[in-house]
């Protein structure tokens, strides 16, 4: 096994299947197909980050921690907002994510309290340690947006 971690790449692509179950569950899904498997990524996205939460906060001398844990919060504040609708039952079909409510309300409330930790962890930091290449919203909105090949072809 791989002994580096690729923290950025990693958290990408768990931002990108985040976004994808999300544009699926604004679909009318048939749940018997897609049940288990949306479920299944909503809580390998949890578990996934959760395990880089808990590296990254027992790791203090890792270079450009600061950094990661930034890119960390962003991600675990997206998966908190698509968590919120879910819940609440404002997104999806209440078929697919009934009868896991309570864990999903579970899963909300402990990532809630991990942005919390990383803002703490972050405000500890001394200034040396925070990094000045970090990635900002806009920036990830931009690489995460569908592309519309129409629009490419016309400005050129």
């Amino acid at each position: 096994m791989s002994s580096k971690v690729h923290y950025e790449d990693n958290l990408f692509f768990l931002h990108s299947i985040l976004r994808t179950i999300e544009s699926g569950l604004r679909l009318d899904i048939d749940s018997e197909y897609f049940k288990d498997k949306v479920l299944e990524d909503i809580f390998f996205i949890d578990s996934s980050l959760m395990r880089t939460f808990s590296t990254l906060k027992d790791n203090a001398y890792l270079i450009n921690r600061s950094a990661y844990l930034r890119s960390l919060r962003r991600t675990v504040r997206a998966f908190v907002d698509f968590l919120i609708p879910v819940t609440s039952g404002r997104l999806g079909a209440p078929d697919i994510v009934d009868a896991y409510q309570d864990r999903l309300r579970s899963t909300l409330s402990a990532h809630q309290k991990v942005i919390h930790e990383i803002d703490t962890i972050l405000d500890h930091l001394e200034p040396d340690d925070e990094a000045t290449d970090v990635m900002s919203l806009e920036e990830y909105d931009f690489l995460l947006s569908p592309t519309d090949s129409s629009d490419d072809e016309s400005e050129k």
